[in-house]
């Protein structure tokens, strides 16, 4: 269920595993802010406790809401079913993005842009099952091809990780030679579902996830957290939507005005990197209390000849405007750049990133 999809600077399950287990007990209510693909929700859940999560990314939140319940394969496929059976029963007069030709073949595209006309674009009304079905396509956009030619992605090879840019893919599809499949791509998203739901654990355990901007995170939630575990936007190194631009495409975004219009905050120069995280602390403190935790995924980013940490920004210029939360211990993470070895944000932090810190607040009782 983690590999439902790629996704930019995650951290692994084991990380969230660890703080849910030594910060809190069964039953207790765990919250994720910027859930993102949903690894605190799933291992909550598999801890037997009572899972929040909100992210304003419309990607993010189809990831973390498709690990908010288990399924049943039987019903997962029937519904399947029920799409590729709309498919070929439709009077296909659907307008195709002629650029997106340069990913996907001609008869992959049809079918994959129905399932955007159709689902993606109404990602916000799904239901469970339908919304689980939706995140699986959206991890088989694209992806890498076997020696064979042979992939489980709908796309010529490439990153399954990124999306890469059009002019990009074109020239390295022309000097490669690189073939678009023609497949049924509902095929292969039952290929994935059985892939997927075979190797899972059914849980009765469910979680509650919202779309919604965690800056404003007491309108959202009434229940009083016993952990927070969470990796707000990282300073000015990842932009979650131009990074992510394909499977943005499939929910509908297919502009840059339309990714404008999600008003996201993940991207930030220094100063309003620190006015963004006081709104954010000011806000998650409101709703903690003396058995609260806070714990932020944090890493110190490297720019041209100057670290920037959070230890810094606080200690220089956010305690004085926090009151209501202290920090209290600090975990940290080194990134061994020339290994494979797994970090607090896998082998995906990139070189400006050196050091993960986990940074733990509890909330000042006056």
């Amino acid at each position: 269920m983690h590999r439902i999809c790629s996704y930019v600077a995650m951290f692994p399950p084991t990380l969230a595993n660890y703080f849910i287990e030594n910060y809190s007990e069964e039953n207790d209510v765990i919250l994720d802010t910027f859930s993102g693909r949903g690894t605190t929700v799933l291992e909550a859940r598999m801890l037997n406790r009572k899972a929040y999560a909100i992210d304003l990314n419309p990607f993010a939140y189809v990831l973390s809401k498709a690990k908010s319940n288990s399924f049943l394969l039987e019903e997962v496929l029937d519904e399947l079913k029920k799409w590729e059976v709309q498919y070929n029963s439709y009077n296909f007069d659907i307008e195709i993005d002629d650029e997106m030709e340069i990913y996907y073949s001609r008869a992959n595209l049809k079918q994959i842009t129905f399932i955007k006309e159709f689902y993606g674009k109404n990602w916000r009304t799904l239901d469970e099952i339908q919304n689980f079905i939706l995140a699986i396509t959206l991890g088989l956009m694209h992806g890498p091809q076997r020696k064979s030619g042979d992939s489980m992605y709908f796309s010529l090879s490439m990153s399954n990780c990124i999306s890469m840019s059009k002019n990009y893919v074109k020239n390295f599809a022309n000097k490669k030679n690189l073939k678009r499949p023609e497949d049924n791509i509902f095929s292969k998203i039952e290929n994935r579902i059985k892939n997927i739901l075979k190797g899972s654990k059914y849980s009765k355990v469910q979680a509650k996830v919202l779309y919604g901007n965690s800056l404003e995170i007491s309108n959202y939630i009434d229940v009083k957290p016993k952990l927070i575990f969470t990796s707000p936007p990282y300073l000015n190194i990842i932009n979650y939507t131009q990074q992510n631009w394909i499977k943005m495409w499939l929910l509908g975004y297919d502009s840059k005005d339309k990714n404008n219009d999600l008003k996201l905050d993940d991207k930030h120069n220094i100063k309003n990197y620190i006015e963004f995280m006081k709104k954010y602390l000011i806000s998650i403190s409101k709703i903690m209390d003396k058995n609260s935790t806070l714990a932020m995924v944090i890493g110190d980013v490297q720019k041209v000849n100057e670290v920037y940490s959070f230890d810094k920004m606080w200690n220089e210029n956010l305690r004085f405007y926090v009151k209501d939360i202290v920090l209290t211990e600090i975990y940290t993470d080194p990134i061994n750049q020339n290994n494979k070895a797994t970090n607090s944000m896998g082998n995906r932090a990139g070189k400006s990133t050196r050091i993960d810190k986990i940074y733990i607040f509890k909330k000042v009782i006056k």
